[in-house]
């Protein structure tokens, strides 16, 4: 409505005498100085340009991120090179457009664009925002950081927990072997040697764990089959299982479709899983294996016989070097967890203290079956 008065009244404007014509001046000009100290007030840089990039109206952020005075009348690409580079020319009259421009003078220092277009008085202009978000960067930078120094201080300290127990169990041995020498009791020799090599045998998994922990690899990723990696590990673990006593009972539901992953990862992931199942069983030693599949995911469930997992445990079963087991490292479903997260997996524990535990694993397909709409809810036209 207030246009449409504008355009009537633009429109009498030579019929207007002088001291109207001074009233609606004073009036225009008010208002210009409002608008322009509103938009000097915002943080953000705000610049107006035509087609041709040609700078119609610019704040003072503005000028002050781009390091130029008077923007007016230049054009923005060769005020900030650095927009070609990451703007498509041929779409920013057509469609919003937001990306991140990283300046190299005067300073360095990365800038948020986002630019919409617009129609006034029947051309087509661009509006174009600047955020300067260098701060925010390397706070989030440092943050991160932190978090990863925090992680591996956390990691240092379990360790040096973990390895002192099995370095006390050597000194104590070493200083019997070295009474039994004295005795020439050469069998208790023996055995303390026997002692220690299990001792060391497993400071080196602790070590071996901790540095997966703490430089994990990126995952090699190709066309994997979960259910041949899954049998490779029951295979390779069978002689152990065997020994302990535990049956395996494997139930494939359908087709088992082909997922993208490192077979290699995906081998330690059942691995600790069916290990730690191994270990939580005492009685009635049963590892169901469940294999399924939906639309969107390949569906794994391994439920044991064990004895479970109390509430409070449960809570902090994926935190580095937290373990209910007299020799355990702490470090095994810390490292299923991150493993499975590089693939976009998902697990979850469902347990209660001497009633079992299991675990379910969702990998995403490689190929995704389109979803069926009901008959009976779907609308006709």
């Amino acid at each position: 409505m207030k246009e449409q008065a504008l355009g009537r009244l633009l429109t009498r404007i030579n019929h207007l005498d002088h001291t109207t014509l001074v009233s609606l001046v004073r009036k225009f000009y008010r208002q210009r100085n409002i608008f322009e100290k509103v938009i000097n007030v915002i943080r953000d840089g705000i610049v107006m340009i035509d087609q041709g990039g040609r700078i119609l109206l610019a704040n003072n952020v503005a000028e002050e991120l781009l390091n130029v005075r008077n923007l007016r009348n230049m054009v923005l690409w060769k005020c900030a090179p650095e927009i070609l580079q990451q703007v498509d020319l041929g779409q920013i009259q057509e469609k919003s457009i937001v990306g991140e421009i990283h300046l190299s003078y005067p300073t360095e220092r990365v800038l948020r664009f986002y630019s919409v277009p617009f129609i006034a008085e029947k051309e087509s202009q661009i509006i174009c925002i600047f955020s300067d978000i260098t701060q925010a960067l390397e706070q989030k930078k440092k943050e991160l950081e932190e978090e990863r120094t925090n992680s591996i201080l956390l990691l240092s300290a379990g360790v040096a927990h973990e390895i002192g127990n099995p370095l006390n169990s050597i000194n104590l041995q070493l200083e019997l072997m070295q009474t039994f020498i004295q005795d020439q009791n050469f069998e208790e020799i023996s055995e303390s040697v026997s002692v220690c090599r299990k001792e060391v045998e497993r400071l080196h998994g602790i070590i071996k764990n901790f540095l997966q922990a703490v430089q994990p690899v990126a995952p090699n990723f190709s066309d994997a089959h979960l259910l041949e990696l899954l049998n490779f590990v029951i295979k390779f673990l069978s002689p152990e299982l065997d020994n302990a006593g535990v049956r395996i009972r494997l139930t494939i539901d359908g087709d088992v479709p082909i997922v993208l992953a490192d077979g290699d990862q995906i081998k330690q992931v059942f691995f600790n899983i069916i290990k730690n199942a191994m270990e939580a069983m005492t009685r009635k030693k049963c590892l169901s294996i469940g294999v399924s599949s939906d639309d969107d995911f390949v569906i794994l469930k391994f439920t044991d016989t064990g004895t479970g997992i109390s509430t409070e445990q449960l809570g902090k079963v994926f935190e580095p070097f937290c373990t209910s087991k007299k020799h355990g490292t702490g470090l095994g479903m810390f490292i299923v967890q991150r493993i499975l997260r590089n693939h976009r997996a998902t697990i979850a524990i469902e347990s209660k203290a001497n009633m079992g535990t299991t675990i379910t694993i969702k990998f995403p397909r490689k190929v995704h079956l389109p979803r069926m709409l009901d008959s009976n809810n779907s609308h006709h036209l």
